[in-house]
């Protein structure tokens, strides 16, 4: 008789912890994770925090070039005549000035010295002869103007289907020292044998900092649009496999779950999971997640 009340009890006590735990899961899903912090945890965590809002937002298309001089600002100098060059009055790295004179050549056939000045301003970046050579239409120097350059970029099918001509771009190095706003002046008709297209764009440079041969990024701005609701992109943190907001409600921080879109610099475009005008964890939310996470692993034991 002992032994059979002792099986009824010990059935009735997994029937209930059973139940229970039904319930605490049923619980668990309706409920959102969260925790509560006293103002000096707040205060130590260092928390910022933002308001869900609307937020302009750009849609852009990031590419790889490379810095180029313009066409029309590559001078190649030659000798006028055939003859023997007398004098050099420039060499590699020497700014110069339109109509200064590089390079005085004596005519072969008259004897007669003439010069031979720069059709532009800029800087002597090649230097093809010497005092006494022989010189035949060959050229002589090459002198560039970088006051303003090209930036030659490489654009996949899937980037250069939205992009246009007169569009702009934010083009920085690729140590993001500085960043310079351009347009895009020309979109190749056709893809090269790697199915790239070749792409333009305008670069003032007046500083000099964009030097031909310089690996670049672009970003291009194809499209703007207002999100209706936008957050930080720091504030997104992934828990249990969500991803998810910390919503302050004065000492209380829950996570919820959304949906992400678009995202633009330092914003992200949500879709569904918050509200306009709710007050969110920016910066440090991972000590909010650390701290969630902790607490679920104490539940578990």
């Amino acid at each position: 008789m002992k032994l059979s009340t002792y099986f009824l009890a010990a059935a009735l006590l997994a029937v209930c912890s059973y139940t229970h735990q039904i319930w605490a899961s049923e619980d668990d899903h309706h409920e959102k994770s969260h925790t509560e912090l006293s103002d000096k945890a707040i205060e130590n965590a260092d928390l910022s925090m933002g308001q869900v809002s609307s937020q302009r937002m750009a849609v852009t298309q990031t590419v790889f070039g490379v810095i180029a001089p313009e066409n029309n600002n590559i001078a190649h100098i030659s000798a006028r005549y055939k003859g023997i060059v007398s004098s050099l009055n420039a060499n590699i790295g020497d700014s110069v000035e339109k109509g200064e004179v590089l390079a005085v050549v004596e005519n072969v056939s008259t004897g007669t010295r003439f010069s031979v000045v720069s059709p532009i301003s800029g800087e002597v970046s090649e230097r093809f002869t010497n005092v006494g050579e022989l010189v035949d239409q060959q050229p002589l120097f090459q002198v560039i103007n970088t006051a303003s350059v090209w930036v030659e970029l490489s654009a996949f099918p899937e980037n250069v289907e939205a992009m246009q001509e007169g569009q702009t771009a934010e083009v920085y190095d690729l140590h993001h020292h500085k960043t310079v706003s351009g347009t895009v002046s020309y979109i190749a008709p056709q893809m090269t044998g790697g199915h790239i297209a070749r792409a333009r764009v305008v670069l003032p440079n007046k500083s000099g900092h964009w030097r031909p041969g310089m690996h670049v990024k672009a970003d291009v701005t194809t499209d703007t649009f207002t999100a209706n609701v936008a957050v930080e992109s720091d504030a997104i943190q992934n828990l249990n496999g969500e991803t998810v907001v910390f919503i302050r409600e004065g000492n209380r921080f829950e996570a919820s779950e959304i949906k992400t879109g678009r995202k633009s610099g330092d914003y992200v475009e949500v879709l569904s999971g918050l509200e306009p005008g709710a007050e969110y964890v920016i910066g440090n939310s991972y000590l909010i997640k650390a701290d969630i996470l902790k607490q679920g692993a104490g539940h578990s034991h």
